[in-house]
């Protein structure tokens, strides 16, 4: 019996409460609408969209050698600067060196093998004029010189040859940058990358890290919006009190799709001189879409749809309440607008914090917890 009154009172204090608040927002329901002030001010309107984006350097270059063989003197380390012509890995060349040894002693021997040639044309020629010697015999000296001079032009080659391979068993940077990847060791045995058919052995990757790309996917919603030469900018999360400068210098033709997400890469080029950006590094980009100075700006959370395009209502505080107010706006985003017309600089607007029903839905939980509350003690009493 004393379970039953329990439930009775509750339902008791329930109904009551219920009603009160009926009634009460019945009678006064301004008195449960809260509004949050804000003055209307002049600015610069900046639109913008953000995206995830990654270093990449601009000339990453692969290094092979033309020669294969035994790497007898690497110099260099992941990390390091090098500039154009420096060394970066030397070959055995004892077969290179042989083979040059005996071209040139080859091509030395064609140049006096076409010396004695001449000669002797010479001699035979002047006794061809006086008729000393036959025809026969003149051709046979006009032979052996053709001979000598082709001789002369195949052993040069041979040299020449040598000479280049000599050369390519001597690696050297091809542009100024930093040693990004190294793939071999002093002591292995490396693939020729002109003559292997599996591309040969890679030795190093070397990029200039003065000036880095940086990769970004734009949504396909802002991509119209966005040009080459558009600047924005770049915050490293390994630099995050640091905004570097860029500008966008190629829009991808082909969209990609990630997480269900239609995406467009853009590439911005930044300058990059103390070396700070690293390849792989991952980065914020801005890119700014519109920019317009000195206009009359509106927080975005006041304005209140029409059916007219353009057209909004403001809620404007006129004395000890507020007024509704068409008005008319320009660009905007997601946290403020421009205001062409129907507000000024100084013009004090509102907006709704919380509803008369949540209100009362809060009024009526709280009896109905504080009834609970004071069954419990109740029964305890008894």
């Amino acid at each position: 019996m004393a379970k039953l009154n329990d439930i009775s009172w509750l339902v008791l204090i329930f109904l009551t409460g219920f009603i009160l608040i009926r009634c009460g927002s019945d009678s006064s329901a301004e008195d449960y609408t809260k509004y949050k002030e804000y003055q209307v001010t002049r600015g610069t309107f900046v639109s913008t969209v953000m995206a995830n984006g990654v270093v990449v350097p601009i000339d990453r270059i692969e290094i092979k050698s033309k020669a294969s063989g035994l790497i007898e003197e690497l110099q260099v380390e992941v990390g390091g600067h090098v500039k154009a012509g420096d060394l970066i890995a030397r070959l055995d060349q004892r077969d290179e060196l042989a083979a040059v040894g005996q071209a040139q002693a080859d091509y030395d021997i064609a140049q006096a093998e076409l010396a004695n040639a001449k000669r002797a044309y010479e001699r035979k020629e002047q006794l061809f004029t006086e008729n000393l010697v036959s025809e026969e015999e003149h051709d046979q000296i006009e032979l052996n010189l053709a001979v000598a001079k082709g001789k002369l032009i195949q052993t040069r080659t041979i040299l020449e040859r040598a000479q280049e391979r000599l050369r390519e068993s001597v690696v050297r940077s091809p542009i100024d940058g930093i040693i990004l990847q190294k793939y071999v060791e002093q002591g292995q045995i490396i693939a020729s990358g002109v003559s292997n058919v599996s591309g040969g052995t890679p030795i190093v990757d070397i990029a200039d890290m003065s000036r880095v790309y940086i990769e970004a996917g734009i949504d396909e919603i802002d991509i119209g919006r966005i040009k080459v030469d558009q600047e924005g900018t770049v915050v490293a999360e390994a630099y995050p009190s640091v905004t570097f400068k860029g500008k966008i210098v190629r829009i991808a033709p082909e969209a990609r799709v990630e997480q269900n997400v239609t995406l467009f890469d853009i590439i911005l080029e930044v300058d990059n001189p103390d070396g700070r950006l690293k390849s792989g590094m991952n980065s914020t980009v801005e890119i700014t879409l519109e920019r317009k100075p000195d206009v009359v700006l509106v927080p975005t959370m006041m304005l209140l749809p029409t059916v007219e395009k353009n057209k909004w209502l403001v809620r404007v505080k006129e004395g000890a309440g507020y007024e509704l107010r068409e008005v008319e706006i320009g660009v905007s985003n997601f946290r403020e607008a421009e205001v062409l017309s129907g507000l000024k600089e100084g013009d004090i607007v509102a907006v709704e914090m919380q509803s008369r029903l949540k209100e009362s839905n809060d009024r009526l939980e709280e009896r109905i917890r504080s009834s609970r509350s004071f069954g419990t003690s109740n029964r305890s009493n008894r």
